[in-house]
C-alpha cells in the first residue's frame, strides 16, 4: 500500500518527539472551525435545518442556496475533523501512557462536553426562544439540554475509547515515513462508497441516531474511516510525504465528480435520500469521492501555502477548539441582535459571517484564559 521514503525534516522544525512541527495542520483546524461557524450561520439565515434560532421569513431561494452550501460542507468537513483529531492521538498515547492520556482526555474533552450540555447549549436556546416566544421556563431549560454541535466530541470520545481498547496490551509501533500510493486511495474510496451505500439501508439520510444525537449519523462510515486513516497517517508519515500531485488530482476529481453527478442529484433529490435507490448510490458515490478528493486537495494546499504560524495564527490555533465549543451561543446571540436590522437572508448571512467568526474566536480566547479553564483548553 505504501513505499518507504527518506526523511527530509529540517532540524529546526522538529518537535520534542523528533517529528516535524506541521503548522498547516493547526491552520487547517482553524479553517474547519470557521467552516463550522459558517455552516450553522447558513442554517440560521437559510432556515435549512434545526438550530437554536432561525431568522424568520427567509425566502425559498435563500433556503435552497443554504442547503447546497450545507451539503457540500457536510460531504467532507466533519470527516476531515475526525481525521485530523485522530492524527494526534497515537503520539499523545505514546508520550503520556494510557492512564495519563485518559485523564487528559477526560479533562480536555469531558469538561467542554458537560459545559456545553448544561450551560452553553441552554444559553443558546435561551437567546432563540426569548426572541421567538418571549418566555423561557425551567421546563424549556430541561428540554434544551443536549449535545448540540458537541456531538462531534461525543463521537470522538467513543472512537478514541475503541482505539484504546484495540491497542490495549500492544506495544506502540515506531513511526516511519512512507508515501501513500494512488491505488490505495482508490481502493479506500471504493470501499467507503460501498459501505456508505449499504449503511444507509440501516440509517437513511436525515435519520436520527437514537440516544446519541448525532446530527449526521448517516455519515458514520466516513467518520470512522477517516478516524482510522488519521491514526495510520501518524504512524506512516503520510501527511508529511503526501505527493503534491495527490492534491491536484484530488481537487480535479472532486470538481469533476460534482459536475458530472450533480444533474442526477438535482433531478432525483427525494430518491437520493431513500434507502436502496440507484440515486442514493449516486449520492454516496459523489459524496465520498468529493470528500476524499477535497481532503487531499486541502491537505496539500495547506501544507504548501499555509505552513507558517505567526503570533496571530498561533493564537487562532490555540483558540480553535474552544471556538468550536462556544460558537453556538455566540452566533445565536449575534443573529438575535441583528434581527431588528431587517437585513435580507443573504446580506444577513454575510454580515453575521464577517462579525461572527472573529467574535467567536475572541470569546474563545477569553474563555480559555479563565481560571479553572486554562488547563482544559
Amino acid at each position: 500500500m505504501s513505499m518507504p521514503v527518506a526523511s527530509s525534516i529540517p532540524a529546526a522544525e522538529r518537535e520534542q518527539n523528533g517529528r516535524q512541527r506541521m503548522f498547516f495542520i493547526d491552520n487547517l483546524r482553524v479553517w474547519l472551525t470557521a467552516l463550522v461557524i459558517l455552516h450553522h450561520l447558513a442554517i440560521t439565515f437559510g432556515r435549512s435545518g434545526p438550530w437554536y434560532y432561525l431568522v424568520p421569513n427567509s425566502p425559498e431561494a435563500a433556503t435552497l442556496g443554504s442547503l447546497v452550501f450545507l451539503l457540500i460542507n457536510q460531504a467532507y468537513f466533519m470527516g476531515l475533523f475526525f481525521g485530523v483529531s485522530a492524527y494526534f492521538t497515537p503520539g499523545s498515547v505514546d508520550r503520556k501512557g494510557v492512564g495519563q492520556f485518559i485523564r487528559d482526555r477526560a479533562l480536555r474533552l469531558g469538561v467542554p462536553l458537560v459545559l456545553f450540555v448544561f450551560v452553553l447549549g441552554p444559553v443558546a436556546a435561551l437567546h432563540g426562544q426569548l426572541v421567538t416566544t418571549g418566555h423561557y421556563t425551567f421546563a424549556d431549560y430541561l428540554s434544551s439540554i443536549g449535545f448540540g454541535p458537541l456531538w462531534f466530541v461525543e463521537v470522538l470520545i467513543i472512537f478514541t475509547a475503541i482505539y484504546l481498547a484495540v491497542r490495549r496490551g500492544r506495544p506502540a509501533p515506531s513511526p516511519w515515513d512512507q508515501t501513500l500510493r494512488g491505488r490505495s486511495v482508490i481502493i479506500f474510496g471504493v470501499g467507503l462508497v460501498l459501505t456508505t451505500y449499504l449503511f444507509r439501508f440501516i440509517l437513511p439520510l436525515s435519520s436520527p441516531v437514537p440516544y446519541l444525537e448525532i446530527a449526521s449519523g448517516y455519515e458514520i462510515p466516513q467518520y470512522a474511516a477517516f478516524f482510522v486513516v488519521g491514526i495510520l497517517a501518524y504512524r506512516r508519515g503520510w501527511l508529511r510525504n503526501l505527493p503534491s500531485r495527490f492534491g491536484i488530482v484530488g481537487g480535479i476529481v472532486a470538481v469533476g465528480a460534482t459536475i458530472v453527478l450533480s444533474p442526477v442529484l438535482i433531478t432525483g433529490v427525494e430518491q437520493a435520500t431513500q434507502r436502496g435507490t440507484w440515486q442514493s448510490a449516486v449520492y454516496a458515490l459523489w459524496e465520498q469521492t468529493f470528500a476524499i478528493g477535497c481532503c487531499l486537495a486541502l491537505l496539500v494546499f495547506f501544507r504548501r501555502f499555509v505552513n507558517r504560524q505567526g503570533p496571530i495564527a498561533a493564537e487562532l490555533a490555540r483558540s480553535a477548539f474552544p471556538a468550536y465549543v462556544v460558537h453556538a451561543p455566540v452566533i445565536t446571540w449575534l443573529a438575535v441582535a441583528m434581527a431588528p436590522l431587517g437585513l435580507n437572508a443573504v446580506l444577513g448571512f454575510v454580515v453575521a459571517a464577517v462579525l461572527g467568526i472573529p467574535l467567536t474566536f475572541a470569546v474563545a480566547a477569553g474563555v480559555r484564559r479563565l481560571p479553572g479553564l486554562r488547563h482544559v483548553f
